[in-house]
């Protein structure tokens, strides 16, 4: 402290003011980082390299819709040249580049020295047209004028191309399908539709293209009845529509997908009304318990039935009919036929020989008929239950006995047949069906009853009551001796396969009387269809390996997998079972040039026809811009020992205009233009020619006949420039790579710390001076200055009277200054100082493993320690409120040597734990602590921390930081010092 004192009391009051300063400085750079640097001489190299006198340019192509106003929807590719107006021939403009393509956002940008230019249009995307000039002729070339003020934000140039449209109908037809004509009620009926569009537009409707226009937002639904046609005008060329019948069942339509072009896209839905119907028939017939004859009192009684109807149209009525039947003495009275509409839940009577024919049911319509009881009258058949099955004889024989007092009981007979309705002899012949019978009061009896198989009566079989009964077509069972007033139920067990006509019925056996049923069942249809989809496109000059994609819905649930086709490829086969529906829609390949002129069979339904056949779905597209490709070769004359160029660039002109340039490669030189329209917008087919972009010590050859190249040696003169690299004040603790660029050619080198390295050689294949620009990149490495020098080099090279190539001179500038020889010197100084502002952060988290210890034993608290080798920098406790983890902050990187810090992690003893550490000051530390048993039982000991949670302070952030200010101000009061003593002496 005394040497302090002596060499501060040595200074000037000037060197005290500088030292106070530099401490002041230094203490501020110690709590908000370090104090950035930078040179003028630099910076000011950096922004005249970053500067430039080019401007963005911004042509934006938006679109006027077609109803003619100008809009902000941008329009992508389309095609343009971009030219510059010389100023001392302005009628030969110059071309910039090659063909310029509009983006997705309508967007060509390019960067432009300060002139006049103008872009023309050479290509419009399909489905649009050139905007009309006030002489009604179409505008395709805008000029415009960069200046040095030119705004890189709004557009220099706005153009507008008019969107073309199309039309859109939708037609809907409904069919029955047994051929009959369609009723009042189904002409009525309404479907509705969803159209989606790929824009996401709105557009107008009329209903039959005439009266009031509607306003269809996609997505949205409209309504059609058979026979009407919902017309779109309107609708851009291009959009994608999918349009969708709701709730479809059965039938199907032809284009319900595509792409609106210049003709009308008609997607026509035809459905097949499932308009099978049946009859349901009653018959009724009186007997005598006596059996004696049906009295004329007895005709005339009214038995009544009660109707219950499922599976039918809300409200339906249905049409009924008797037969002719004499209620009196004159046979032409037309009392003696009845006829009216009958209801779900509606009553109807009947009289003795009375047939009541219910016409017209719908095929899987259900039924119930419950006879209500008549005074004197035992119902021998109570309630009929089944459903209308096509083609089966829904018919029902209900018979009331009449008590005649003081009659012998008589048995009775209950007999049911089975007929099965199926063309598969198989199922005919060993197919059975259950029946399950019962019997009321059945205690203490045994029935007995036989099978009848054509008209032979099989054994008799003993029988009670629940128990069931098997039954294949055409055979009969047959229950004989039943007691009178028996109530029984004869129920046929439900199959899956098959539709049953007769599901149930109840009733009472009758004196003397025979009851007998008819149990008819249907196969319900079955098998499957292959669903195939092909892909068929018309027009040239695609690309045959476009993929096209494809959504497949079944049943209305899109299938996961996306079907991909080529041109002129099918998909495998896609199983479909029979009442399936399918919906196939390919997604918009419009961007591509693709048009989707129409899908048959888009949408349908598997019917009975489709069985074991495939159905195709064939979608159609058009390729819209008819396009050739043009291939060519290059070929090489060469001496011994001459090496082809890694690639070439050729370009491709279409009149005096570079259409397409290609970077062509070795070792077959081969090359192709794809994609090139055939046809200018005036449909005269295009000429085009071939160009290669000159190589050093190359001459290139072209034919007229063809776009092939031959190139013929030329020796080039080739030089190369060397770089050196000096390194001033202290020395690095690490290795340095300093990076060195010259331009034109943006070639880069590098030196590691000092020495020197060649840039690649430079070939030069033409007469003329030529100026090379080297400099050095500044780095951001923490001590180093870097020099801010920039140097030119000249080569000028020229032509002898042999025709050769030779080097004339060469020479070197630095900062605008020529120098001797043509070595350009970088020399950068270091400065350990200023690491010592650098800081590090050490973050330490604990891990625990306590094996079989308790909760109530583990410790609550750790404490862990900083170290320098054996020296403790800092310690923190660690607890569970702190998750276990730390962080040591602000650390000096490096020692006032310049020599890195080696920082360690060590934790304090943890009585029964083994402690493991893990990590490096980069990525941190980490503690792994295992138990591995107590040598004595737990115990504050003189390291356990306190538990207040306080720890003392023993280096942490604050002392460290004054440490190194410490250091770095006694470094500076030295220097001082010196200089001081230096003055003096």
């Amino acid at each position: 402290m005394n040497r302090l004192k002596h060499i501060l009391s040595k200074l000037t009051v000037r060197s005290r003011v500088l030292l106070s300063a530099l401490l002041l400085t230094m203490l501020v750079t110690g709590i908000t980082g370090t104090l950035a640097w930078n040179s003028g001489r630099q910076s000011a190299l950096n922004l005249g390299q970053a500067r430039s006198a080019e401007r963005p340019v911004h042509l934006l192509k938006l679109e006027i819709d077609v109803e003619g106003n100008r809009t902000e929807v941008p329009v992508p590719g389309a095609d343009f040249l971009l030219f510059r107006i010389p100023d001392q021939d302005p009628e030969n403009p110059e071309q910039i580049q090659t063909t310029f393509t509009t983006d997705q956002e309508g967007r060509i940008t390019v960067s432009l020295p300060p002139g006049r230019y103008f872009f023309q249009e050479v290509r419009l995307p399909y489905g649009f047209a050139p905007e009309l000039d006030g002489e009604q002729q179409p505008i395709r070339r805008y000029d415009f004028t960069v200046s040095a003020e030119s705004n890189n934000e709004v557009p220099i140039v706005t153009a507008y191309n008019q969107r073309l449209a199309g039309d859109l109908i939708i037609e809907k037809t409904l069919v029955n399908d047994d051929g009959r004509e369609l009723t009042e009620e189904q002409r009525a009926q309404l479907f509705e539709f969803r159209v989606t569009f790929s824009d996401g537009g709105t557009y107008r409707y009329q209903i039959d293209g005439q009266g009031e226009h509607h306003e269809l937002e996609s997505g949205e639904t409209l309504q059609l009845r058979h026979g009407q046609r919902a017309v779109f005008t309107g609708i851009p060329i291009g959009v994608h529509y999918i349009v969708e019948e709701i709730d479809f069942q059965h039938g199907q339509a032809n284009n319900s997908s595509g792409n609106i072009h210049s003709e009308p896209s008609i997607a026509a839905f035809t459905n097949r009304d499932m308009t099978r119907l049946g009859n349901l028939i009653l018959e009724k017939e009186v007997v005598n318990s006596d059996g004696s004859a049906v009295t004329d009192e007895q005709r005339t009684i009214d038995f009544r039935f009660e109707l219950q109807f499922s599976n039918v149209p809300e409200d339906a009525a249905f049409r009924y009919t008797t037969n002719r039947y004499q209620i009196d003495e004159d046979p032409e009275n037309d009392g003696d036929i009845r006829e009216g509409t009958v209801s779900n839940g509606d009553t109807v009577t009947l009289r003795h020989d009375e047939v009541l024919t219910i016409h017209d049911l719908p095929v899987g319509a259900s039924y119930q008929i419950r006879e209500l009881e008549t005074a004197g009258f035992v119902s021998g058949t109570e309630v009929v239950q089944g459903s209308i099955v096509q083609d089966a004889p829904n018919r029902h024989h209900f018979v009331n006995s009449y008590q005649v007092g003081g009659v012998e009981p008589t048995p009775a007979v209950l007999s049911f047949e089975k007929q099965v309705l199926s063309s598969d002899d198989e199922i005919l012949r060993e197919r059975e069906f259950e029946f399950e019978v019962t019997f009321e009061p059945s205690e203490a009896h045994v029935f007995q009853y036989r099978i009848i198989e054509d008209g032979v009566g099989g054994e008799l079989q003993n029988f009670v009551s629940g128990d069931t009964i098997r039954l294949r077509h055409g055979q009969t069972v047959a229950f004989a001796a039943l007691p009178p007033g028996l109530a029984y139920t004869i129920r046929e067990i439900p199959s899956d396969d098959f539709f049953e006509m007769l599901e149930e019925v109840r009733g009472t056996t009758i004196n003397g009387g025979a009851s007998h049923y008819v149990f008819v069942n249907r196969e319900v249809p079955r098998g499957s269809a292959q669903l195939i989809i092909e892909k068929n496109v018309l027009g040239v000059g695609y690309d045959t390996n476009h993929e096209f994609l494809f959504d497949l819905y079944i049943n209305g649930i899109r299938q996961d997998e996306v079907i991909r086709l080529r041109s002129g490829q099918s998909s495998a086969p896609i199983a479909l079972e029979l009442g399936d529906h399918w919906r196939v829609v390919e997604q918009d390949s419009f961007g591509s040039g693709f048009v989707q002129e129409g899908i048959s069979n888009g949408t349908g339904s598997v019917e009975l026809e489709h069985v074991g056949q495939n159905i195709h779905v064939r979608q159609t597209n058009r390729y819209v811009h008819e396009t050739i490709q043009l291939s060519g070769v290059k070929t090489w004359e060469m001496p011994e020992g001459v090496q082809t160029p890694r690639h070439i660039t050729i370009q491709l002109l279409q009149g005096d205009f570079v259409v397409r340039q290609l970077n062509v490669e070795g070792p077959n030189w081969t090359y192709t233009f794809e994609g090139l329209p055939k046809f200018d917008d005036n449909g005269e087919e295009i000429q085009y020619r071939i160009r290669e972009v000159p190589i050093p010590g190359w001459d290139a050859k072209t034919t007229p006949e063809n776009i092939n190249l031959h190139n013929v040696w030329v020796d080039p003169v080739q030089v190369s420039l060397e770089v050196e690299k000096q390194i001033t004040g202290d020395t690095s603790p690490n290795d340095e790579t300093f990076e060195f660029i010259m331009n034109p050619g943006s070639h880069v080198v590098y030196i590691t710390n000092s020495g020197r390295v060649h840039f690649p050689e430079v070939s030069f294949d033409r007469p003329g001076t030529f100026e090379f620009t080297v400099h050095e990149t500044r780095g951001s490495s923490l001590g180093w200055t870097y020099d801010n020098a920039e140097y030119k080099w000249f080569v000028r090279v020229e032509q002898g009277q042999d025709g050769l190539l030779v080097l004339a001179e060469q020479w070197l500038t630095k900062n605008g200054d020529r120098v001797e020889g043509l070595l350009p010197v970088f020399v950068n100084a270091f400065d350990k100082s200023a690491l010592l502002t650098e800081t590090v952060n050490i973050p330490v988290k604990k891990l625990w493993d306590h094996k079989e210890l308790t909760a109530d034993l583990q410790p609550d608290a750790i404490i862990v320690q900083l170290m320098v080798g054996d020296r403790e920098i800092s310690r923190r406790q660690l607890t569970a409120s702190t998750e276990w983890q730390t962080l040591f902050q602000n650390l000096p990187r490096y020692d006032s040597e310049g020599r890195e810090v080696d920082y360690q992690i060590r934790e304090l003893p943890v009585n029964g734990y083994r402690a493991e550490v893990t990590g490096n000051v980069q990525e941190g530390f980490a503690i792994q602590n295992t138990y591995v048993g107590m040598t004595e039982p737990p115990s504050e000991t003189p390291d356990a921390p306190s538990t207040n949670n306080r720890l003392p302070d023993v280096g942490d952030t604050l002392t460290i930081t004054a440490v190194a200010l410490g250091l770095v101000s006694l470094r500076i009061a030295y220097l001082l010092y010196k200089e001081s003593r230096g003055s003096r002496s």
